[in-house]
């Protein structure tokens, strides 16, 4: 009994001998086949999502003060300054000292704004005692209608006595005459009264002129004084005061001035076409037209000054900064009908994507968005201009998907060809 209970047991041993090689080989060609489908159905998934086309639509893009495909020649080149047609050196009107300055380098003021305030103690008290003479000069006419009422009252009575024959005609004549002075007194109170508003309204200006404002709306410049310095409407020769206390611009008013030769500036004209290229920002064009030829020439020089305005303004153009002007001729077509690129095109503003704190809009290339870096600047109210990287009449993706890379294949939204897209888009 015992060697059965043995043999029992001992099948109940657990066996851990390595498995045969031929299992082995078996399970590792299971775990490989597996990995490698799990591999394909991803590879699969991605190809269908990469080969997937964006539904997208698309504008051309225009360029500036002419119609797409068109390229305009350069008529000539002059340099010049960035300017503000509206620039003034703000002043006090009165002389006095500085007490209070409220605004410095680069600040922005509306029109009327308060920059700073002389000392004015002497003009308040005479505003003071301006009102302190109006309240008497009032007071001394209501007195003064009092007493003509009172007068007017006896007149009446004596009047009505006189009909009756109790009172003599001297006694009315003698009433009446108090009644006339009272009523001239009252004239002489409401000219007083007058008389004291005029003063107090003098002193009040007087007050107001130490009160320093901002003329127009605009930025200001530089600081021409300081607190505690007098300033002055005509400074001294000695420069012991000043005559300006700042010096603002409107910024909305910036132009750039350039000298052209005189003999080249009968090839301008005003509301000619230009490009801008400031100094700073080389890169960039800014568009702008010519506003004025002014009627004189620099005999010097022999220069005729031409301004040019910009048709749409960003936060870094400055006044002072330098700028070359590109001054532009009427639009021809490109030969052959091939897209010239132009220095500056328009584009509607839903075409500009952020990608990486970058600016750029997708191009439709042949059934495929290409992506561009650009510089947009405002342009109008729905668009942008950008300097470079386009050219007229391609077509940009309105509205790009967050999901857009460069590359990405493209179709028009809709499902259906749309006749804008033309056949370069695909």
């Amino acid at each position: 009994m015992t060697d059965s209970r043995s043999a029992d047991l001992s099948g109940l041993r657990i066996d851990r001998s390595p498995p045969r090689p031929r299992e082995r080989t078996r399970r590792n060609a299971v775990v490989i086949a597996a990995c490698l489908a799990l591999l394909l159905i991803a590879a699969a998934f991605l190809f269908a999502n990469r080969t997937r086309a964006v539904e997208v639509r698309v504008a051309p893009a225009e360029s500036v003060g002419g119609a797409p495909g068109a390229a305009a020649p350069e008529v000539l080149t002059a340099n010049g300054y960035v300017v503000a047609r509206r620039r003034a050196s703000v002043s006090t009107e009165v002389a006095g000292r500085l007490e209070a300055l409220y605004v410095a380098e680069g600040s922005r003021v509306r029109e009327g704004q308060m920059l700073g305030v002389l000392r004015n103690d002497e003009q308040r008290a005479a505003v003071r005692s301006a009102q302190a003479e109006l309240a008497t000069a009032r007071a001394a006419r209501s007195e003064a209608e009092a007493s003509a009422y009172e007068a007017g009252l006896a007149r009446k009575r004596l009047q009505a006595l006189l009909a009756k024959g109790l009172v003599s005609q001297s006694d009315y004549e003698e009433a009446d005459a108090r009644a006339k002075v009272a009523d001239a007194r009252v004239e002489s109170a409401a000219a007083s009264v007058a008389n004291a508003r005029a003063r107090l309204s003098a002193a009040q200006v007087d007050l107001a002129r130490t009160f320093i404002r901002a003329p127009f709306s605009g930025a200001v410049l530089r600081k021409e004084a300081e607190v505690g310095e007098i300033v002055s409407p005509i400074p001294s020769s000695g420069g012991l005061t000043r005559g300006a206390i700042v010096t603002m611009a409107d910024l909305t008013t910036l132009e750039v001035d350039v000298d052209v030769n005189e003999g080249y500036v009968a090839r301008t004209h005003e509301g000619m076409r230009a490009e801008i290229a400031l100094d700073a920002y080389p890169g960039d064009r800014y568009p702008g037209r010519v506003r004025q030829i002014v009627p004189t020439a620099d005999r010097q020089k022999a220069t005729v000054l031409v301004k040019v305005t910009f048709d749409s303004l960003d936060a870094r153009v400055l006044p002072e900064m330098g700028a070359k002007v590109t001054f532009l001729g009427d639009a021809t077509p490109a030969a052959g009908g091939t897209r010239v690129p132009s220095a500056a095109v328009t584009i509607p503003k839903g075409a500009v994507a952020d990608r990486g704190g970058r600016a750029v809009v997708f191009v439709a290339e042949k059934g495929r968005a290409s992506l561009r870096t650009v510089g947009p600047r405002p342009y109008g109210e729905d668009r942008v201009v950008v300097s470079g990287g386009l050219a007229p009449g391609e077509l940009v993706v309105l509205d790009p998907p967050g999901k857009l890379a460069d590359g990405a294949r493209i179709k028009p939204a809709g499902g259906s060809k749309n006749p804008d897209w033309g056949t370069h888009a695909w």
